[in-house]
Parts: structure tokens; sequence; C-alpha cells
């Protein structure tokens, strides 16, 4: 198959839910794109050269339990906090701030997933996505008149 004919057939899977009246063919290819749509697109892309994840533009890693741990006891002497006050699911001012600049770093610097750093933090990764969210969005803790910009530059470079 050519490179075209792959990717039309990955659209025409994706389009087909929109459709009853499909031939043989499309019937075919619309049941193996959602019981296999990721190997089946990954399978089209490896043939034709191309890597996925380079398709998508985004890879994450998971750096070592010793290195996040490395950044929570730092965050923990410079914010005065203990790492069981921090690692629990307290809500005060002082550690939530303190875990929304851990969750960012962990994203940004060391490109960890959601999930993971929620499992570390024994939190949801929605909890983890707001408070990159808040960041990105500049609300709360990172509004324009706070602090908490120097100190994640610093603590980017640092760590």
């Amino acid at each position: 198959m050519t490179k075209n004919t792959n990717f039309n057939e990955i659209k025409l899977a994706m389009r087909a839910g929109q459709y009853a009246d499909l031939n043989t063919r499309e019937e075919k290819i619309y049941r193996n794109a959602f019981v296999n749509g990721y190997k089946l697109a990954k399978k089209h892309l490896k043939e034709d050269g191309y890597d996925l994840v380079k398709i998508v533009g985004y890879s994450f890693s998971s750096p070592q339990k010793s290195k996040i741990d490395n950044i929570v006891d730092y965050m923990c002497k410079r914010y005065e906090l203990s790492k069981t006050e921090l690692l629990s699911k307290k809500k005060t001012l002082d550690i939530v701030r303190a875990r929304n600049i851990i969750h960012n770093l962990l994203n940004e610097k060391y490109k960890m997933n959601l999930s993971n750093i929620g499992r570390h933090f024994k939190q949801d990764h929605t909890t983890v996505l707001h408070s990159i969210k808040m960041k990105a969005n500049k609300k709360r803790y990172w509004s324009k008149e706070q602090t908490i910009w120097q100190e994640f530059q610093e603590l980017k470079e640092v760590l």
C-alpha cells in the first residue's frame, strides 16, 4: 500500500462511525480501527517510515524515584515543610503552593506524565492537570504579581 492509502484507511475508519450504510471493506476497516486502533495506526505509520511519537510531537519520561525524592526534599527544606505534610491531603496555602511548583517542575523540566506525578503524590491526574493549567492561565499562585515565577525559574535551574 502507498502512504496515502494508509492514511485514507485511517481517515475512513474515523469517519465510518457517522455512516450507517458501510460496504464490506469499510466495515472491516471500521471494526479493525476500533478494536486495534492504536496498533493499526502505529503499524501503518511504521510501514511508511514515520515514528508515532514524532508525529504527536511530545514524549514522556520517568525520572528515577531518587530524583523525585531529591526534588521533594529540596522543596521541603526551602519552604520549611515536612515530607509527610507535602505528600498528605492537607490543603493549606503553603503546602498547595509547594505541590503546585513541584507538579509544574516535573511536567515541564522532566516531561513526566500527569498520572505518574499524581501517583507519587497520591493524587488524581486531574489534580495535577489543574496545577499545570493554573500556571498556564496565570491564576491564583501563578498570577503576574506573585513571586512564584522567579522561584520556579530558580528551582528549574538548580534542580
